[in-house]
């Protein structure tokens, strides 16, 4: 069984210690403690299919190359027309 709960460090409490206690009984748990960065480029980048696209179009916005410029009326009757469908 393979479990991931992802709550803040004050979250953790005896209650949250007896709930794993009775989730995984008598079994032996091993318990990783990460912590969560909020960096969105950091996670985007960690994938290598990803990380290429992102790079690619940085270096497209570079040569100032594939770019669509609308103004911000523009951009909003864009964005409806997308929900249309």
């Amino acid at each position: 069984m393979e479990t991931v709960f992802r709550l803040k460090a004050s979250e953790i409490d005896s209650s949250f210690v007896a709930m794993l206690k009775k989730l995984f009984k008598a079994r032996e748990v091993e318990i990783t403690v990460t912590d969560i960065v909020n960096d969105e480029t950091k996670f985007l980048l960690k994938n290598p299919k990803n990380k290429a696209h992102l790079l690619e179009a940085l270096e497209e916005v570079k040569r100032n190359a594939s770019l669509v410029r609308m103004s911000g009326d523009e951009f909003d009757k864009y964005r409806e027309n997308l929900r249309k469908g």
